[in-house]
């Protein structure tokens, strides 16, 4: 069984991750002038996010499907993005192990990884937050 209970679950705790990284002076930059579009697709549960910086001005964050046309895909199970947060997953071994499916200049991506490193303190508590609301709403 997966972490994540649904599609939506997903989606709604990678949509606040993202966002809070955006509203990070010290990630979003870097991540800005970087001009790359990063798409990550997830399965088990299905969901799509989009990382769009291309135009070198804002870091947008597009949930579910777009034409938007990535520079850099990584596929995975969600289970794998979930426990690469909590800083137990190295993307370049589980590229290697086929746990991570990627296309495109991957490098541009891993040179990125430093930059993102302080969002592993706060997406356990995002996590978190989102557990307590739903067994609330039972």
């Amino acid at each position: 069984m997966s972490v994540f209970s649904s599609t939506e679950q997903l989606q709604e705790i990678m949509q606040e991750l993202w966002t809070r990284i955006a509203a990070d002076p010290d990630m979003s930059t870097k991540l800005i002038q970087s001009r790359l579009i990063s798409q990550f697709r997830y399965r088990e549960p299905q969901g799509l996010i989009t990382i769009d910086s291309s135009d070198g001005a804002e870091m947008k964050i597009i949930v579910g499907d777009t034409d938007v046309k990535p520079h850099v895909e990584m596929a995975m199970k969600s289970d794998v993005a979930h426990d690469f947060w909590l800083g137990k997953v190295s993307i370049p071994v589980a590229i290697l192990s086929g746990k991570i499916v990627s296309k495109g200049p991957v490098n541009r991506a891993l040179a990125l990884l430093p930059v993102i490193k302080p969002a592993f303190a706060f997406y356990p508590h995002i996590f978190d937050q989102w557990a307590r609301k739903a067994r609330a709403s039972k």
